[in-house]
């Protein structure tokens, strides 16, 4: 029989706020409950390492621990100990995919391990996961590990102040929805912000962020938020050209064509979903029915 080490943690989509959040704009993430990981015991280990995969990279997130000294915040011997008598990770949810697979594994870890008072003030807890998430991807905001371990829609506002967002179904189309789009590719973050960063250096490029991008971020947000998803298409479809032609590197090539068609025939509109490169990319339709005839061909998860 597997024994618990603690509740499931759901994966997360970040629905706005790709690279522009980094300079100023607004962003919003949600949980997604169809993919998720859960710390777990194997007894039949005999109180040795589980075979299971996963093994692996708790021992090298345990020696990032260590070498950070993490002991005053996570009980480094306990979680040590455990791993040698069978703890594992069990995940489903896909790496590189911009899912947050390691925000799921962080917010375990964080909530079996933590030697600091239980708490749910998103501003302590922000921080706190931004230096544990620091091991995956060089710097991290630690929005990924907040939303999974809160278990709900965050908000960044234009002040940079997280809270809790309240998300209204409005004006939604019955036929309308958000879906995912697997590239059958995975993409990594850091190489693309990366290129980002290096890109904001040209002024052209900077002047197109802050006077294009992160005002149609903050309207796409608002308009959400507000449930105005009919007024809010034009908006995401701007965003889905902007994104075509300014981030090209962050749009694989399995899905440039059908981005491209998107945009052509007004059907559907695809923007990243979360660094991109590769993993999931993110749809809008006003009629989910025929856009999922148009793309039968690649497997879609419907939010």
């Amino acid at each position: 029989m597997i024994l618990e080490k603690g509740p499931a943690y759901n994966s997360k989509i970040l629905l706005f706020g790709e690279y522009s959040v980094i300079k100023g704009s607004m962003a919003l993430s949600i949980p997604f409950d169809k993919f998720k990981g859960q710390l777990l015991f194997d007894p039949s280990s005999g109180n040795k390492k589980s075979n299971h995969y996963s093994v692996v990279y708790l021992d090298e997130y345990l020696q990032f621990l260590e070498q950070n000294k993490f002991s005053n915040e996570i009980n480094i011997e306990e979680f040590k100990s455990d791993i040698n008598n069978g703890l594992y990770f069990e995940c489903n949810i896909p790496i590189s995919y911009g899912l947050g697979s390691s925000g799921a594994i962080v917010a375990s870890i964080y909530n079996a391990y933590s030697t600091e008072e239980e708490t749910h003030d998103l501003s302590l807890l922000k921080p706190r996961f931004a230096r544990m998430e620091s091991y995956y991807h060089g710097s991290s905001s630690g929005l990924d590990p907040l939303v999974s371990y809160i278990n709900k829609p965050l908000l960044i506002d234009d002040y940079g102040k997280t809270s809790i967002a309240s998300l209204s179904k409005g004006d939604q189309n019955k036929n309308g929805s958000i879906f995912l789009i697997d590239t059958k590719t995975t993409g990594e973050t850091q190489p693309l912000v990366n290129w980002f960063l290096e890109k904001y250096e040209d002024t052209k490029f900077r002047d197109k962020i802050q006077n294009q991008l992160v005002p149609l971020v903050n309207n796409c947000i608002r308009e959400f938020l507000a449930g105005n998803h009919d007024s809010m298409i034009p908006e995401i479809k701007t965003l889905s050209e902007f994104t075509y032609e300014n981030f090209k590197p962050m749009i694989p090539d399995s899905v440039v064509e059908l981005w491209k068609k998107g945009l052509e025939t007004n059907n559907y509109q695809l923007k990243l979903c979360g660094s991109g490169g590769g993993g999931m990319m993110l749809g809008f339709t006003k009629d989910l029915e025929k856009t999922l005839n148009q793309l039968q061909d690649f497997e879609l998860h419907v939010l």
